[in-house]
């Protein structure tokens, strides 16, 4: 995948997070892969918001190739 800049998604340590937090953006999306709704994976990961979840799904999907 080749990704474009974004206020929700940041680069650390060779690895892409969800901005200001921990979780990386693999996480979200193995949650979102396997059916979880955006309101499940902000329960998942209590860190999150809703708006930050959605916003790393608009990403992925923005740059999949």
């Amino acid at each position: 995948m080749t990704y474009s800049a974004s206020p929700y998604i940041e680069e650390r340590n060779g690895g892409l997070y969800i901005a200001g937090t921990r979780v990386s953006l693999d996480s979200v999306l193995i949650n979102f892969r396997h059916g979880a709704s955006p309101e499940k994976i902000v329960q998942a990961f209590s860190t999150l918001k809703m708006s930050q979840v959605y916003g790393a799904i608009a990403y992925y999907l923005e740059n999949e190739k």
